[in-house]
């Protein structure tokens, strides 16, 4: 009895299998006639395992995505090169046996099917070309599978999204829609959601997703659309519907991570939401205190301080801020958007650009490089670093200046006292480099009150090092450091293999010798007049600098104004200088203030009535004059720049004085005229007239930076060189062989090396140097016809890298190195995917698969590529394996000999081939 039972059963399941192939098989229908068995066994034992295989993988992938909820979230969240990697294998299995079917059974209703599979498992692997040219073949070659169809051109879609392609991707999703099928409705409105993502098209991105998550059934993809549709829907200003979407978020099975950023974003939403008062505040503090959220302090704490801005309390909202930067655990993430925040908030509301620069570099430390406004982030970080570093270049040089007005023993006590400071604040610790002297923490709440002390600024501490080394030698920190033999006669050979930061990195201890540190500050406190003169002009120019980036890249009128009027403290009324201030404070007040500019106005034109800037406030077209003036006064310039060149010294003299004479409307170009002038006397009188020329130049021109730097090396070099170079017949020498000729063009000086040390035969000689040439500065009015409209601009302090040129291609002849063979197919419009799934077979077989790796790129619009890398350490292993290979290959391709060629390339030469003209140019080096 129990047998008969078993026999019923057995009965009854062979014809429900039977039944089941029968139906799966008219499922797919086609014209031609296949056996059954051959549907049969390329379903059940080929097909169906490589999708089970497949599904594992796609649940593997979702299950290790990170998704970063301070931003939208993707609809499609592409799989990482870590995860590919780590479903390799099992992808590879996939490859191998939906190429079973695609290749073997080919008279079987499973080979769209079949290559379905191979285009996803090679999305999945990231291999984004191969998947799309898979995609694309299924779209193309099988119109009666319309399900098929539809999915491989949404798949197509997403592949080509993956690649940034957004354009073709929008155009192949279309044609899916206007094919209006009822499969897969929900995944075709998802893409094209994303697809109008990507154009900004945020109402029909959230039009589509709507309709996506109507559409859908699968709960994972229901539930994050949901969530992304209520972000949406918060862009579009839909406070409502994102509190309800939000709520439909919290109350399924979301993952833990996903509903309690709905229900952040809930707290956040609903006041608006609702229109009833809420305070938000008080329910985040409560969502605190539950043992559940303690992963995501950092992101509750970022919402408290967000409550505070919304309610303009500043003072809290950066202390939430704060916490939340500092809050552990936390995410790198999270702790780089809430520096971001202090940031963004010390920049536009509190205008202390100091500390938002500290706040800005510190966001650039944590956040991640495809942050969508990094480089902005990056470039506003840079340009503060600008002013940071001339503010504290002003309190350095200030705090130099008022130590030199102590008496001596004074500021010696005053040194002492700081460093004690410094010590109690443990500024000095065993671990820390130099640079913390400048207490540059990345957090400015570390910061202390005396930042601007001479030993916080690492800048400072190097300049005094290299004055201490220029008077006492490469010394070691030490007691009774000053005793010593030959103290002033130690030489830098003396220790020349240790580098020049041995004395830096001694800071980096707490055994620091106060005695030598303080040396070190004295020798940077001016005491002659002339070196109080040059701290002070590193203040004015800073200031005036300063004032310039507030107006021109801050766009801050009100912090311009009070930069230029506190610099006016730093002139005496007599100066240039002054003028140019006077009218930038007439064109800033103009929109503020009528009677301040007015009265501005007034000081230009009364005090510099022969001023550019009271020439340009009187006559409308002095802009346009002024610009044909200093054109005309510039070729007089290169045309004695020229006699120079010649060695017509004299000559060169005599048109320079006429120069002079005329470039009282251009003062800017004066101090490069008079350079010129001393050049040229270089070669015509002995030292003593050369040097006094020179010094004459530094003290009627100290303010010209460019100049004035390239005369105090010189003077320097002279001093070092004294007995050699007062011995010339003339201070420049008119016939020297390692002379360097100077470019004609305006240029800026370079620097000269200040330790180049004499020949102790060869007298040295002053290089007559590139004629430094100030030009129209952007920070001073332009002599042009906008003078009227804008007189100034600052000069771009992150300036544009120019255009690179295209490097030429130089492919190399490296046979030990890894190869490639490439197979080129001559017609970019064919599609290779049944030929590419030959050549994977092909190679799985003859390879382990986990050691090859085929991919399609195409190149141009004429070729199409089919790259395969394996274990061909070099040219002869790669070249085996392409001749036994080439046999096969017309039948593998199915296409003409005249249709394809193949070769072998290195890695480094297959990198150079990007186009057409590279292809045929390496075909051609290889012939």
């Amino acid at each position: 009895m129990v047998l008969d039972v078993s026999i019923k059963q057995f009965i009854k399941y062979l014809s429900f299998t039977v039944i089941l192939a029968i139906t799966a098989c008219a499922s797919k229908k086609s014209d031609r006639k296949v056996s059954f068995i051959k549907n049969l066994t390329a379903h059940y034992n080929i097909y169906y395992n490589a999708s089970e295989m497949l599904k594992t993988t796609e649940i593997n992938i979702k299950n290790s995505n990170k998704d970063d909820y301070n931003r939208l979230l993707k609809i499609f969240p592409i799989p990482s090169k870590e995860t590919s990697n780590a479903e390799t294998e099992n992808l590879n299995e996939v490859i191998l046996r939906a190429n079973r079917i695609a290749l073997e059974k080919y008279e079987s209703n499973w080979i769209d099917d079949a290559f379905l599979l191979l285009a996803k498992a090679e999305y999945y692997k990231g291999n984004f070309f191969n998947a799309a040219e898979y995609f694309s073949y299924v779209s193309q070659n099988f119109p009666q599978e319309k399900q098929n169809t539809i999915e491989a051109l949404i798949w197509h879609g997403k592949s080509l999204f993956a690649l940034n392609k957004y354009k073709e991707a929008d155009s192949v999703l279309q044609s899916a829609y206007a094919k209006n099928q009822k499969y897969y409705r929900a995944e075709l409105n998802a893409a094209l959601a994303n697809s109008h993502l990507h154009q900004n098209k945020l109402n029909d991105a959230e039009h589509h997703l709507g309709k996506a998550v109507s559409f859908a059934k699968d709960r994972y993809s229901k539930i994050r659309w949901t969530y992304i549709l209520a972000q949406l829907q918060e862009e579009v200003n839909k406070p409502e519907t994102a509190y309800k979407n939000y709520g439909k978020v919290v109350k399924s099975n979301a993952s833990f991570e996903m509903s309690f950023n709905a229900n952040l974003s809930q707290v956040r939403l609903k006041e608006s939401a609702s229109g009833i008062q809420f305070n938000k505040i008080a329910t985040l503090h409560r969502l605190l205190k539950e043992d559940k959220n303690k992963e995501f302090k950092d992101q509750i704490y970022y919402q408290i301080g967000q409550s505070y801005e919304d309610l303009a309390n500043l003072k809290d909202a950066i202390k939430y801020y704060d916490i939340s930067a500092h809050t552990e655990p936390g995410s790198a993430k999270q702790k780089a958007l809430s520096y971001l925040k202090l940031a963004e908030i010390n920049f536009d509301s509190l205008k202390n650009y100091s500390k938002a620069q500290l706040y800005y570099d510190s966001t650039l430390q944590s956040l991640p490089n495809d942050y969508p406004t990094f480089n902005a982030i990056s470039l506003k970080a840079k340009n503060l670093q600008y002013l940071a570093d001339r503010l504290m270049l002003i309190e350095e040089e200030k705090e130099l200046l008022m130590l030199s007005k102590l008496p001596e023993d004074e500021r010696a006590h005053y040194i002492e006292n700081k460093i004690k400071e410094n010590e109690k604040e443990d500024v000095v610790s065993s671990n820390q480099s130099a640079n913390d002297f400048r207490l540059s923490s990345p957090d400015p709440n570390l910061r202390k009150d005396n930042e601007t002390f001479y030993f916080n600024n690492s800048t400072a501490i190097s300049q005094g090092i290299n004055e201490f080394k220029k008077k006492w030698g490469n010394r070691k920190l030490s007691d009774n450091w000053r005793i010593s033999s030959g103290v002033t006669n130690i030489s830098i050979d003396q220790e020349s293999n240790k580098s020049d930061a041995t004395l830096q990195n001694t800071f980096s201890k707490k055994i620091i010798d106060k005695d030598s540190l303080k040396s070190i500050m004295l020798n940077r406190v001016p005491i002659t007049a002339d070196q109080k003169a040059n701290t002070l002009n590193k203040i004015k120019n800073a200031r005036y600098e300063i004032a310039m980036f507030y107006k021109e890249q801050l766009l801050d009128q009100e912090a311009a104004i009070g930069e230029l009027e506190q610099s006016l403290e730093d002139y005496t009324i007599d100066e240039p200088k002054v003028a140019e201030i006077y009218y930038q404070l007439y064109r800033l007040y103009e929109d503020i203030d009528t009677q301040k500019s007015e009265q501005y106005k007034n000081l230009v034109i009364k005090s510099f009535p022969g001023s550019i800037y009271a020439k340009a406030i009187l006559n409308p077209d002095f802009g346009k004059e002024s610009e044909t003036n200093l054109s005309n006064l510039r070729k007089e310039y290169e045309t004695a720049y020229q006699s120079y060149i010649n060695k017509n010294y004299t000559e060169t003299i005599e048109r320079i004085n006429v120069l002079i004479a005329k470039s009282q409307e251009f003062p800017s170009e004066a101090a490069q005229f008079e350079y010129l002038k001393a050049l040229a006397i270089g070669h015509t009188q002995k030292a003593p007239v050369f040097v006094a020329q020179l010094e004459s130049i530094l003290k009627k021109y100290p303010a010209d930076s460019a100049v004035s730097s390239r005369i105090k090396n010189q003077l320097s070099f002279i001093e070092k060189n004294k007995t050699s170079f007062y011995d010339r017949p003339t201070a420049l020498l008119n016939y020297d062989p390692n002379e360097i000729i100077p470019s004609a063009n305006y240029a800026t000086s370079t620097s000269v090396d200040n330790n180049q040390k004499a020949d102790k035969n060869t007298p040295e000689r002053v290089e007559p140097a590139t004629p430094v040439v100030s030009n129209t500065k952007k920070d001073q009015p332009t002599p042009a016809s906008k003078i009227a409209e804008n007189a100034t601009k600052t000069e771009n302090i992150i300036p544009e890298k120019e255009a690179e040129k295209p490097k030429p291609i130089n492919f190399a002849n490296n046979i030990r190195i890894k190869h490639a063979v490439v197979i080129d197919v001559r017609n970019a419009k064919i599609n290779v995917a049944k030929p590419f799934a030959a050549l994977t077979k092909y190679f799985y077989t003859k390879f382990a698969p986990g050691s090859v790796n085929l991919s399609i790129r195409t190149v141009g619009d004429t070729d199409k590529l089919i790259i395969v890398k394996g274990p061909f350490s070099n040219r002869e292993m790669a070249e085996k394996a392409l001749a036994e290979l080439s046999n096969s290959l017309p039948e593998l391709l199915d296409l003409k000999a005249s249709e394809f060629t193949s070769f072998v390339i290195s890695d480094p030469n297959l990198l150079l081939i990007n186009s057409t003209e590279s292809l045929n140019k390496y075909l051609n080096f290889i012939k």
